[in-house]
């Protein structure tokens, strides 16, 4: 049965073809989701993952995430995730809290938690959030 779990999930992650590589030969995204199908294959309920696009280029990070959106929507899992690209973070999110010295500052949906207000209140940030049909983005501005 756990086989069958590991297997499972691994072709879900499209990591088939890399089973019997090593972990050092696998490109960052690949890693990253190598590091997922290791955590999925326990079959949580809940999933916490801190920073799981570090080290990514954007388009990797939009795979991992993308990846982990639909495994969250297709398997209920209720997600927690900590992320310092809060364009990203206001884009893949439901609900976000925003921390700031140790302590929740503001939490909400994306649209509530993002404003350039709280951005420089909380984190001395001179910048401008557009909202888009994904989401809002956050630009720094000079």
């Amino acid at each position: 049965m756990d086989r069958q779990i590991v297997a499972d999930v691994m072709d879900r992650l499209g990591l088939g073809p890399m089973a019997r590589r090593p972990l050092s030969t696998l490109s960052g995204g690949e890693q990253q989701r190598a590091v997922l199908a290791r955590a999925l294959a326990q079959q949580p309920r809940v999933l916490f993952l801190d920073e799981p696009t570090a080290a990514l280029d954007l388009g990797h990070a939009q795979q991992v995430l993308d990846l982990v959106d639909r495994l969250r929507r297709q398997d209920g899992l209720t997600v927690v995730s900590t992320l310092h690209d809060l364009t990203l973070a206001g884009q893949y999110a439901d609900r976000l809290a925003l921390l700031s010295e140790g302590r929740v500052v503001a939490d909400g949906t994306p649209a509530e938690v993002l404003t350039a207000q709280a951005l420089s209140t909380h984190y001395g940030a001179r910048a401008e959030v557009v909202h888009g049909p994904s989401g809002p983005a956050v630009l720094p501005v000079r």
